[in-house]
């Protein structure tokens, strides 16, 4: 859905969203990390679910933005290079539900022994993220 949206964004909005697309995607992508790593760190004794099996869908929201805001910018892009967009959004679509079942089979099995480890290291992967996208749009980052 991120690209879609990115792409209705790009064909309306191109020229306010691309200067600070990259800063959007670093605040949110540092923030989330930050608070994974953060929590990571804390000793609150906590379960790896709620006891009262209540999501914070806040916190939630917050994380599926963070993490999509690199599928929101990609949207934009095609926008500009002209890309069929249908065809785009079901290939993503597809391949993000296969690789995220297949994250949510392994978190299952091992997110009880290594989940301290697991939020460390997927929090800095965020942060990571966030900076590669700064950097690349900012030209002082080339791959």
């Amino acid at each position: 859905l991120m690209p879609l949206i990115g792409w209705a964004l790009g064909k309306q909005f191109e020229r306010f969203i691309t200067p600070v697309d990259h800063w959007i995607a670093f605040a949110l992508l540092a923030y989330i990390g930050g608070k994974m790593i953060w929590d990571a760190l804390r000793d609150r004794g906590e379960e790896v679910c709620p006891v009262d099996g209540k999501l914070d869908y806040r916190e939630l929201l917050m994380m599926a933005i963070a993490t999509s805001i690199d599928a929101l910018a990609v949207g934009i892009t095609f926008a500009f290079l002209q890309t069929p967009i249908v065809t785009a959004v079901v290939e993503i679509g597809v391949i993000t539900f296969a690789l995220s079942l297949v994250g949510v089979a392994i978190g299952h099995r091992f997110g009880t022994k290594f989940k301290r480890k697991a939020e460390v290291g997927g929090g800095v992967v965020l942060i990571l993220i966030g900076l590669k996208i700064l950097l690349e749009h900012l030209g002082l980052l080339l791959l």
